[in-house]
C-alpha cells in the first residue's frame, strides 16, 4: 500500500472527478427506433399478423450515453421458442430491454406486441402472368410464357388450400413491338407466404406484327408480253399481311396480269397472276380467269 502513493492519489481524484461529472451530467430523453427480429418460431408454424419493423422506444438518461444509443444501430430480438398456435399478445417492460445503467425505458411502441400463429404448408402453384395494357396498333401478343412456370411457397394452410395459382403483379406491354423478357414479381396481396426459391421470376412475352386479310378492288389488269383485249380492265385481290403494311396499300400499287406468250390470234381463256410484295399472300383473285382476244399482226 505504501508504493506508488502519488499514482493511487492522483487516480484517485481522476475517479472523483469522473463520477461527479457523469453525477451532475444534464440528463436527456428520447425515442430510440430499434430493428425488431423474431427468432425461432415453432417448425410448420407462420407467422400471419403484421409485425411493425421496429419498436419505438422512449428512454431517459445521461446524455452521453443516450447520444452513443442513438448513433447506434439497436436490435431487439424476441424469441418464438415453445409458443403455440393461436393469437399470442408479448407485453414489452423495461425488462426486456439490455440498456447500459442509469438509462430507464418509460414508454415502448407497439406494447404489447400482437403474434399470430398458423399451421404452415407447402404448396407448389403455376405463375399466371398478368398482361397490362395493349401492344402498338399493328402488333399483338402471340405468346407469353413464365420462367419457373411453377413456384413453390410455404404459407397458412387456411389461405393456400385453395389457391389454384399465383398471379404476378401487372407488366406493362403497351410499347413492345418485339419480343421482350420481362422481370416479374408474385402479386401475393394480403397472403402469408414465403418463396422456397428465390430465383428470380421472368416472363417472355412474344409480340408480332398484327396479320390482317383485305380486299383490295380495282387492281389494274394487263396483258403481256402481246397486246390483248381482256375481258375485264380491273380484278379484285384479298390478300393477307402485316396490318401497318397492308391497310394503306392502294390498288394502283399492285399489279395483274395474263401471260400471252407464243398464244396465236384468237380468243383464249387465260388463268391472271399478280406480283406481291414481301410478307404478303394471296388469298383469292376474282376473277381468276378471263377472256384474252390478241389481234392477227398487221
Amino acid at each position: 500500500m505504501g508504493r506508488n502513493k502519488g499514482l493511487k492519489l492522483l487516480s484517485l481524484l481522476l475517479a472523483v472527478a469522473l463520477w461527479a461529472a457523469v453525477g451532475v451530467e444534464e440528463p436527456t430523453e428520447t425515442t430510440l427506433s430499434m430493428a425488431l427480429e423474431l427468432a425461432n418460431p415453432p417448425q410448420h408454424m407462420m407467422i400471419t399478423s403484421e409485425i411493425p419493423p421496429s419498436l419505438q422506444v422512449r428512454v431517459h438518461g445521461p446524455g452521453s450515453v443516450i447520444r452513443r444509443l442513438t448513433q447506434a444501430r439497436l436490435v431487439q430480438t424476441i424469441d418464438l421458442a415453445g409458443f403455440k398456435r393461436g393469437v399470442h399478445a408479448i407485453p414489452l417492460g423495461p425488462k426486456n430491454f439490455n440498456f447500459p445503467r442509469g438509462v430507464q425505458v418509460t414508454r415502448v411502441q407497439p406494447n404489447p406486441l400482437t403474434v399470430t400463429l398458423a399451421p404452415a404448408m407447402i404448396r407448389t402453384l403455376q405463375v399466371h402472368p398478368v398482361l397490362e395494357g395493349k401492344p402498338p396498333e399493328g402488333y399483338e401478343i402471340t405468346g407469353v410464357r413464365a420462367r419457373p412456370s411453377q413456384i413453390s411457397v410455404k404459407g397458412p394452410a387456411t389461405q393456400i388450400a385453395d389457391l389454384k395459382f399465383l398471379p404476378t403483379i401487372p407488366l406493362d406491354v403497351s410499347q413492345l413491338t418485339v419480343r421482350a423478357t420481362l422481370a416479374a414479381e408474385l402479386d401475393l396481396k394480403n397472403l402469408h407466404l414465403a418463396l422456397q426459391d428465390q430465383s428470380p421470376i421472368l416472363v417472355d412475352v412474344n409480340v408480332e406484327p398484327r396479320i390482317i386479310t383485305r380486299t383490295i378492288p380495282g387492281v389494274p389488269l394487263a396483258a403481256a408480253p402481246q397486246k390483248a383485249r381482256l375481258s375485264a380492265s380491273h380484278v379484285t385481290l384479298t390478300l393477307q399481311g402485316p396490318m401497318l403494311q397492308l391497310k394503306d396499300l392502294k390498288p394502283g400499287e399492285l399489279q395483274a396480269a395474263v401471260n400471252t406468250a407464243d398464244l396465236p390470234p384468237g380468243r383464249h381463256r387465260l388463268d391472271v397472276s399478280v406480283t406481291l410484295p414481301s410478307g404478303f399472300t394471296l388469298v383469292r383473285i376474282k376473277p381468276g380467269t378471263v377472256t384474252a382476244r390478241v389481234e392477227k399482226s398487221p
